[in-house]
């Protein structure tokens, strides 16, 4: 139908058709007239002296053989991407804070805003945003040392994409988001690599030192609270051997007392009951005299039996034998 239509106004009129995710810019005698979204794009070429798709120059990044990233240039192209584009550029060295050589790549990922400013107002948007990433890195990671390098890389990419946003805006161009793919220490690495073994032995050692450390002294609390158990629980043997052994001699006090408390209510009863026997007795005396005279000559016998060492006996002693006669004698008359 297009080629009909062009046909039929003898190519006054021209067609051409936009991708979607694509633009054209449309010129009119090398003057900006207007962009073509995507569909299809009504040209009025009066036979080349009026309207026309414009051609510019866009390079592309392309990764050789090697593995390295390099500038191409594709030479004149009519076709402007507005979907999001990622490229992936070359290492660029940096020397850091401390003067350590590195080499980083980064990934990057924009997307064209307006292609009337990314076409007209920078003359190859790909290699100039190439040109521009490799001074942000070296400016924003030479600010840190090796070793803070290496665990910034969240704090550079949201820095660097902040960076490449503002500097790219005149241009048209959108920068979504910057990733940091890969830092080469290069000579460093191997320097950092035995420092971090070294700081990992030393840590090792350490710990180890206080492991020790710290069992030495839970043993020592252990013994040391072992000793005051045991020392607690002899006291409290002692205390309750003590108290065992006051207890018995309180108990074997009382219980003699209670004895001789009873043999002497005895021998005082049998007394009162002698008393009341012999009670207007002119004999009753003698009688008693005798009951005398009788545990005096149990002591003896026990004296004899080796069971006392000592013998007392009354000062009347003679008085008693007299006595002893006497009631012999009444009681045989």
């Amino acid at each position: 139908m297009s080629s009909l239509i062009e046909l039929l106004t003898f190519g006054a009129i021209q067609f051409s058709v936009v991708r979607q995710g694509e633009v054209r810019v449309i010129e009119k005698r090398g003057k900006f007239i207007r962009i073509a979204p995507p569909g299809v794009a009504v040209l009025f070429a009066l036979w080349g002296w009026g309207e026309k798709i414009g051609r510019f120059q866009i390079s592309s990044l392309k990764r050789g053989s090697d593995g390295k990233v390099e500038v191409v240039s594709r030479g004149l192209t009519e076709v402007i991407p507005t979907r999001m584009q990622v490229d992936d550029y070359p290492k660029e060295s940096v020397i850091t804070r401390d003067n350590a050589t590195v080499f980083i790549d980064a990934v990057v990922y924009y997307r064209i805003v307006d292609a009337h400013k990314a076409v007209y107002e920078v003359q190859d948007y790909v290699s100039a945003l190439q040109k521009l990433v490799q001074s942000a890195l070296r400016d924003e990671c030479g600010k840190y040392e090796l070793d803070s390098l290496l665990t910034s890389r969240d704090q550079i990419n949201t820095r660097l994409r902040l960076v490449l946003d503002e500097a790219t805006d005149p241009w048209g161009i959108k920068v979504d988001r910057v990733e940091i793919k890969d830092i080469d220490l290069g000579q460093f690495g191997q320097i950092l690599a035995e420092q971090r073994a070294a700081e990992t032995r030393r840590r090792t050692d350490i710990t180890e030192a206080e492991g020790k450390k710290r069992a030495a002294i839970l043993r020592a609390e252990g013994q040391a609270e072992s000793s005051i158990t045991a020392a607690k629980g002899e006291k409290e043997a002692t205390i309750l051997r003590a108290e065992a052994s006051k207890a018995s001699a309180i108990l074997n006090a009382e219980a003699q007392a209670e004895a001789l408390l009873k043999m002497r209510q005895a021998e005082a009863r049998g007394l009162q009951l002698l008393t009341q026997v012999f009670a207007n007795n002119d004999s009753s005396q003698d009688v008693l005299r005798m009951i005398q005279l009788q545990q005096a000559s149990e002591v003896g016998r026990a004296l004899a039996n080796g069971q006392a060492t000592k013998l007392i006996l009354p000062g009347d002693v003679a008085s008693l034998f007299g006595m002893a006669e006497r009631f012999l004698d009444r009681k045989e008359a």
